[in-house]
């Protein structure tokens, strides 16, 4: 199977069929399909090939110029590039199989039997493979699966993206025996982080938006800053060529080709984080540790598709440190809370968001897609994914969107009435249980925001569906600033915030007996000041400006 030329990427045409395409279909007709139909994790990984071939082929785009003509230049350029280089695309081939090491072998036992080799099911996330549960999955009791190459071409590019560190399968590449415990993850799901993607009308419109220019790289990539006590200029990340160009030959970290895939932008977009040499006579396959590719919390730039904002941070003895950190996808918390962190434009100091906002139009609307694995300890958790419809009336008024959500100078926010809430059924809890003071204090100072958490786990889970059913109340009111309907808006929006923590707290709180009545009127007063002030924390995180 030829990846450049076969169909195997799963899109829907603008007519909404569903079918497979080509590489080179999506990059030379990509006007005939309306989107991908893929998880998350693989729309990521998909995207990040096609922007690899598109700059290669290109050569560029350098700057805003060229950018603008890439609708007209990549079909022939994609066209031509992919025929030059169409060996190093079959997905079997026997000297240069794509993304795979043509070398690679079991590691021998200490009886001098071959190693074993792992089901090609390893490489799908959500099957029952390995340590992954058999969950929604009745076929993992099954001792053999069968795969068409279509789906092990996506599976492969995926798991190069997004595979967790922790144990894997042990193999040999000539004289490099990899380690079964202590991998890395590979570089996308590091931190949980989140990807931001321009969505257009076709799927070629989507490519074009999210294509950066050489020039906006160069400047990412010239002057960041990832150390948590001062900042640190790095220079000398080059774009570098994709990984089929100059595939590393050795399992040595220090050649250059080896350098080229795993430190340079173009070279990383399509990371071999594992090394796998699959069987085209059998579902089975060599597969093991890879290249290491350092993140940004390993003082690297950050992907191109992450977003870094400052956090300020309280030590033990109350000290606050600001430090950079790309913004992490949790489950529990809606990816809207962070939308106004992800949707700023990359400065030149390196903070902000995708490298691609820089293509974002002002005057129309677009979307705005989010995706994300979460990873709990060594394992993907869970897939997770938001479209958001951006307007130019939005996007004028971000800041105030923000102040709405995380609070600011006399706005207490939707994240400060939650704030509040905790402090106010913390004051419950202390006036009832006289213990519950000296247990927080019992508990490591790291554990003790998780210990309140679950306190008013209830309460956060009531309040915040509350608001998320009224979210529209928040659109309607960013929508009418400047109008005269700004102001009975924004009164409606507040004015839900605190009835839905008000509602959350009482679901919380009992008022059977007098000592709780006493309680909860105290609580309750924390809850109504006006002020969004709650016990310091010693681990606490607050977003930066």
């Amino acid at each position: 199977m030829n990846v450049a030329f076969d169909p195997w990427i799963p899109v829907v045409t603008t007519a909404g069929e569903r079918k497979l395409a080509s590489l080179y279909s999506v990059l030379a007709e990509g006007e005939q399909f309306a989107d991908l139909a893929v998880r998350p994790h693989e729309r990521v990984s998909l995207m990040r090939l096609f922007l690899c071939v598109a700059h290669a082929a290109l050569q560029g785009p350098e700057d805003y110029d060229e950018w603008c003509v890439v609708p007209k230049r990549l079909p022939g350029a994609a066209k031509e590039y992919l025929a030059v280089w169409k060996d190093s695309f079959e997905l079997f081939h026997k000297t240069k199989p794509w993304l795979q090491v043509a070398e690679l072998k079991g590691a021998e036992k200490a009886t001098g039997e071959p190693g074993k080799t792992s089901p090609v099911a390893l490489l799908d996330f959500e099957l029952a493979t390995g340590n992954n549960s058999t969950l929604n999955d009745h076929g993992g009791q099954k001792t053999f699966r069968e795969f068409e190459p279509e789906r092990i071409a996506l599976n492969l590019l995926t798991f190069m993206n997004f595979s967790s560190g922790g144990g894997a399968p042990v193999a040999r590449w000539k004289t490099v025996k990899t380690s079964q415990v202590g991998n890395p993850d590979a570089p996308c799901l590091s931190q949980s982080m989140a990807h931001c993607l321009l969505r257009g009308r076709s799927l070629a419109e989507t490519i074009h938006l999210n294509l950066p220019t050489f020039e906006t790289i160069r400047q990412a990539y010239k002057s960041f800053s990832a150390d948590k006590k001062k900042d640190v200029i790095y220079s000398g990340i080059a774009l570098g060529k994709p990984v089929w160009e100059l595939f590393p030959d050795s399992p040595e970290n220090d050649s250059n080709r080896v350098i080229n895939a795993t430190k340079t932008y173009i070279g990383r977009l399509v990371p071999i984080s594992r090394w796998i040499l699959l069987s085209q006579s059998s579902q089975r396959m060599f597969c093991c540790n890879g290249f290491k590719y350092d993140t940004y919390k390993e003082s690297f730039a950050s992907e191109p598709t992450a977003v870094v904002k400052l956090v300020t941070k309280k030590d033990k003895k109350g000290a606050e440190i600001i430090e950079r950190r790309v913004v992490k996808i949790e489950p529990q918390k809606a990816m809207w809370r962070e939308l106004a962190s992800l949707l700023v434009r990359r400065s030149a100091d390196g903070l902000g968001g995708a490298l691609a906002m820089v293509n974002a139009p002002f005057d129309t609307a677009f979307d705005f897609h989010v995706c994300a694995m979460t990873r709990d300890q060594a394992s993907m958790d869970i897939a997770v994914e938001s479209v958001f419809h951006i307007t130019p009336e939005f996007q004028n008024y971000l800041p105030s969107y923000q102040a709405e959500i995380i609070g600011a100078k006399n706005v207490v926010g939707a994240e400060g009435y939650s704030r509040k809430l905790r402090w106010a059924i913390e004051v419950y809890r202390q006036t009832i249980d006289s213990d519950w003071k000296p247990r927080v204090k019992r508990t490591q100072a790291k554990e003790q925001n998780a210990l309140k958490d679950r306190l008013a786990q209830t309460a956060f889970l009531s309040y915040w569906t509350t608001v998320e059913k009224n979210l529209p109340l928040l659109i309607g009111h960013i929508e009418a600033i400047g109008t005269d309907a700004s102001i009975s808006t924004r009164e409606a929006w507040r004015g839900m915030l605190f009835s839905a923590a008000s509602e959350a707290y009482r679901s919380a709180c009992g008022q059977e007996t007098a000592r709780q009545m006493r309680a909860f009127v105290k609580g309750r007063q924390k809850l109504a000041t006006n002020q969004d002030e709650h016990e310091p924390e010693t681990n606490e995180v607050k977003e930066g400006n």
